[in-house]
């Protein structure tokens, strides 16, 4: 549909610098994914403390579960990071069929086809019927 209501725009550069963002945030999650699996909690650290073994394995339970999350939110952003590229490259490659489409009607029928594109302040003031530069 267009039309005011359903008139929106999709800027390929912007998903593909979205899912470069993406990307550096995986490393970066990776790299804290590591540090946390880096750290040891060993039974006797607790010392004569009761249930000392209890402690250390429950951190290493949660331990455990927050590398299963950082892991699970790892795939997750890859995936999207993924989507958000492959989806700027489809609307590249979509904008080049419809400029090369245009450019062959264009030179077939010999006359200028106006894509229109977003408009600007200069395109509403050249319009305006009742610029001053015009006759009433």
């Amino acid at each position: 549909m267009t039309g005011p209501g359903f008139a929106f725009e999709v800027r390929p550069p912007l998903l593909t610098a979205y899912a470069e963002s993406l990307h550096a945030r995986t490393a970066e999650l990776a790299a804290v994914g590591e540090a946390v699996a880096a750290v040891r909690v060993e039974r006797g650290w607790f010392g004569k403390l009761p249930q000392s073994g209890f402690l250390a394995d429950r951190y290493r339970g949660h331990q455990d579960g927050v590398l299963a999350e950082v892991g699970d939110l790892a795939v997750w952003l890859a995936a999207a990071t993924r989507g958000l590229a492959e989806s700027a490259g489809r609307y590249s490659s979509a904008d080049r069929v419809v400029a090369g489409v245009a450019g062959a009607v264009e030179a077939a029928l010999g006359v200028g086809i106006e894509i229109p594109g977003p408009a600007t302040a200069s395109d509403s003031a050249s319009s305006d019927p009742h610029s001053d530069d015009e006759a009433p």
